[in-house]
């Protein structure tokens, strides 16, 4: 379900910085003082493990790897203490295991991952690895995976605390979340993409996918209880938080 190349750590130059060290991430605390409590779990430099089993997930393809989303998925679970977690779009699991991770240290919750494996004509997940690397990390206790599309794993739930897309995300898909998920989900949303710059990618343009930062613009204007944030550093992340549950002003 995911089509990018990957951009994984050990790709990346020693001296690329971590997400949390850009100005989109200062801004996002700015706006939500809710989240400064992510700075506990951050560290330094975004090679440096933070938890059990942290090193073994660097050897997954994520593009997410270079500029150290991970400990920030980590970290908003381990702050914010969601229960019940859906991430949609898995690849080798990078994600998926961080946030089962951070439900252990939590003591609590559990993380159902769905993606279509070899149903997905593109660059996709293996289910067989995937759960591979849930047995050998010893997670299986906070995981479910499943076969699905990613347009009807909403159908399977009334509530949900955290989701996570991370398919060939589009303007159009951020658009059918959002739509199908907004009135489920708790505490918040996250998306891959979200930056200019990934908008720009070369299968968004040789395909002529809708972009994703008009999408955000179109979104922030209809769904008022939501406040969505991006942090810029590519692959770029889209963070939609739900304001009544975290008591997120509305600063419009």
């Amino acid at each position: 379900m995911n089509t990018r190349a990957s951009n994984g750590l050990h790709d990346a130059p020693a001296s690329v910085p971590a997400a949390w060290t850009d100005s989109s991430f200062a801004s996002l605390l700015r706006e939500h003082p809710t989240l400064q409590g992510l700075l506990r779990y951050l560290p330094a430099d975004p090679a440096t493990p933070v938890f059990e089993g942290q090193g073994a997930l660097d050897a997954l393809q994520s593009s997410y790897k270079c500029r150290g989303y991970g400990h920030i998925f980590y970290a908003l679970v381990r702050l914010l203490k969601p229960t019940r977690c859906v991430e949609i779009g898995l690849l080798q699991g990078f994600s998926l295991l961080t946030v089962a991770s951070a439900l252990r240290d939590n003591a609590a919750g559990t993380i159902h991952g769905f993606d279509l494996f070899d149903a997905y004509p593109y660059r996709h997940a293996d289910e067989r690895q995937v759960s591979a690397q849930i047995e050998a990390s010893g997670l299986g206790r906070w995981i479910g995976l499943h076969t699905a599309d990613v347009f009807q794993v909403h159908r399977q739930f009334d509530s949900v605390d955290y989701l996570h897309v991370d398919v060939s995300n589009t303007g159009d898909t951020y658009r059918r979340i959002f739509k199908q998920w907004s009135d489920k989900v708790t505490q918040v949303m996250l998306f891959e993409g979200g930056s200019a710059d990934r908008d720009e990618v070369a299968w968004m343009r040789q395909y002529d996918k809708a972009p994703i930062v008009p999408a955000l613009d179109d979104l922030q204007r209809t769904y008022h209880g939501w406040t969505i944030s991006v942090l810029q550093p590519f692959p770029s992340l889209t963070v939609a938080l739900n304001r009544t549950a975290l008591a997120v002003p509305d600063r419009s």
